[in-house]
């Protein structure tokens, strides 16, 4: 939002019946103008600007019998915006009723040879943002003689390749209406966020990172006990496996393969064996002598 000086800060005569304010629906931008006076001599400091709109409104009042000076916002070379009809006020500056109506006139306080200052610049395109909020439709910025229906050089040559550049264009960033003041304090405002978020981040990331790396290493701990378990049973069955069995004989040189032990009486006979004789019988015992 721009700062306006008041109609006051210039000593404006109050306007007669004007034509009213300007309809949204009908609104398409605003023109851009300089007063075309053909003097060189520059109009700079705050006195001489307020004079020279007292000189503009009288003219427009007096001379063309109009309801007041016919512009709605002027700015000057240091970047002062002042309040003239107001934005919301059709102007009379623009050729007729139907380009009034259409589009807003900004006065640029230029004289001939004279380039805009970046104050200048800076204040335009605040003031043609202001007129945007008002007017969303109203997004052109044109010189007064791409409107004008009779032929006319305002606002001269600077101020038409400014426009040309974009130079009274509102950037998407409100940065470039700002003072230098402003941007110095938004800068150092924004470097001592992003300190104090790194500073916040470290010691988040730190937290967290302690708690992996403690989390791993129990993770590890418990692994490493149960890997130690399973390796231990497996090199106690190995070591089960290659043990003789309570019933082998490590001496025996009977073949393990040999289902049938020679020596166990429970072996069938061989037929070819002769059959074997019955055991004799003991002698009868003697009867004890008295």
């Amino acid at each position: 939002m721009v700062d306006y000086l008041p109609r006051s800060a210039w000593g404006a005569r109050p306007p007669s019946s004007g034509p009213g304010q300007l309809l949204a629906s009908r609104v398409r931008g605003v023109a851009i103008h300089w007063p075309g006076t053909g003097t060189t001599s520059p109009i700079h400091s705050k006195a001489s600007v307020a004079a020279a709109l007292r000189g503009w409104q009288a003219f427009h009042m007096d001379d063309r019998g109009w309801s007041d000076i016919a512009y709605q916002v002027a700015v000057d070379q240091s970047g002062r915006a002042w309040a003239l009809r107001g934005l919301r006020v059709q102007s009379g500056a623009n050729g007729d009723v139907a380009v009034n109506q259409q589009y807003g006139a900004i006065l640029l306080v230029l004289v001939t040879g004279e380039q805009p200052t970046s104050a200048m610049k800076a204040t335009v395109r605040a003031v043609v943002a202001d007129f945007r909020r008002l007017f969303s439709r109203g997004t052109a910025i044109v010189p007064h003689s791409a409107i004008r229906p009779d032929p006319t050089d305002c606002p001269g040559p600077a101020a038409r390749a400014a426009i040309s550049r974009g130079d009274f264009t509102p950037k998407s960033s409100p940065e470039d209406d700002m003072t230098p003041a402003q941007m110095t304090e938004l800068k150092n405002f924004i470097e001592a966020r992003t300190q104090a978020y790194a500073l916040w981040v470290h010691k988040a990331l730190s937290r967290q990172v302690d708690a992996t790396v403690k989390a791993y290493a129990l993770d590890l701990k418990a692994y490493d006990r149960q890997t130690n378990a399973a390796d231990a049973a497996r090199a106690a069955a190995a070591v089960w496996a290659t043990q003789p069995k309570p019933t082998d004989d490590p001496t025996d040189p009977t073949d393990p393969t040999d289902p049938t032990d020679p020596e166990d009486p429970s072996d069938p006979t061989d037929p070819t064996d002769p059959p074997l004789e019955p055991f004799p019988p003991l002698p009868p015992e003697e009867a004890p002598k008295p």
